[in-house]
């Protein structure tokens, strides 16, 4: 799973933070990208800053999963199984489902894939960018 915020340049995706006056910067671990001006730094990454013209979309990268006919956002995953939030559900789909409690109001709770009926992916656009 891949998570945080998210850049499509050029029709590639890349990591990205804002910085300020609609100045971003790109992340990625590809040194193929060097002949696109990307640097390497001193962290091994590849960056490049951009401005918001240069980006066609910039969005965060969020998980969920149908699981009992119900949405639930997803934290981890492994190979047979996934750990899941509770979301915005109340106490009594909580106690229901077998959710523990993790810290004050959060609640969590892996299942097994075979009982997760769909897995997603959501992008929610980020800092007036339209949605990829």
């Amino acid at each position: 799973m891949r998570n945080g915020v998210w850049a499509l340049y050029l029709g590639r995706e890349y990591e990205v933070i804002e910085h300020s006056n609609n100045h971003y910067e790109l992340f990625t671990t590809d040194s193929g990208t060097s002949g696109l001006g990307f640097a390497l730094d001193s962290s091994g990454l590849y960056c490049k800053h951009v401005t918001k013209t240069e980006i066609q979309s910039a969005y965060d990268v969020r998980y969920y999963a149908r699981y009992m006919d119900l949405e639930f956002p997803v934290f981890q995953e492994e190979v047979d199984k996934l750990l899941l939030g509770s979301g915005t559900h109340g106490p009594n789909i909580i106690k229901k489902y077998g959710f523990i409690e993790v810290d004050r109001f959060e609640y969590e709770k892996w299942v097994e894939r075979s009982d997760i009926e769909k897995f997603y992916e959501v992008k929610v656009p980020m800092w007036g960018f339209p949605a990829p």
